[in-house]
């Protein structure tokens, strides 16, 4: 099992009102085990784990006058010199204080009395690839690689029969549509029982059939 690391930022700003006129910027890290999907297009990546986010520093600044363009630059460089602590890319670092300021004089230029609070994570990504059961190219032949798709006899056969409607205690058992980790509901949404038993949305299921010949969730394979 091959392993790679990436990094990213993530950043997330919020306001209230408050008497204070303060910002509050954060700065945390976490790290998360990430299962990557062969064909994200039809299974999405998986989050296997992730550790708590731990504040590794924090930062106190006023928001008062933030329509005098001299308040607006020191607070912008208050905050980039913070970030910068931190090593990370002054470009990285413009580009978030910018926003911090933008989302700032939002709530200023309304005469708003306000508190905000600016979350700044650093996310380390690990990344796996996904069981070889989940991975829909699954046939080596003398050109290499190459899908495994239904039949279009079989997909026929999916395309014409229908499943307008299932009682209550189905829709709990049925849950979710595997294939776009999104719910299925009774109404308003066309879906497809395969020959196992199994339900997914219509489109979800025709477009995982092109490439695979066996139910997403268990597996079964389709009859010719």
């Amino acid at each position: 099992m091959s392993f790679s690391a990436t990094s990213c930022l993530e950043c997330s700003f919020s306001g209230y009102p408050n008497t204070d006129q303060t910002l509050i910027v954060r700065f945390g890290s976490c790290s998360r085990l990430i299962s990557q999907s062969p064909s994200p297009e039809i299974i999405p990546d998986v989050i296997l784990e992730q550790t708590p986010f731990t504040l590794i520093g924090e930062a106190l600044f006023s928001l008062s006058n933030l329509r005098c363009p001299l308040q607006q630059q020191e607070l912008q460089y208050l905050v980039n010199e913070f970030l910068r602590s931190f090593n990370l890319r002054s470009s990285v670092c413009r580009i978030i204080s910018h926003n911090i300021l933008s989302f700032a004089q939002q709530f200023d230029i309304n005469n708003e009395w306000v508190k905000i609070e600016a979350n700044v994570d650093h996310i380390k990504e690990y990344w796996t690839e996904a069981p070889p059961e989940l991975n829909p190219i699954s046939t080596v032949g003398e050109e290499g690689l190459s899908p495994r798709g239904a039949s279009e006899s079989a997909i026929e056969r999916v395309k014409k029969q229908k499943l307008d409607w299932f009682s209550e205690e189905e829709e709990e058992e049925i849950g979710d549509c595997c294939v776009c980790c999104e719910e299925m509901k009774r109404k308003g949404e066309e879906v497809r029982r395969i020959p196992c038993g199994h339900v997914y949305h219509k489109s979800c299921i025709l477009k995982w059939l092109e490439i695979s010949n066996s139910c997403p969730l268990c597996r079964a394979a389709l009859e010719p």
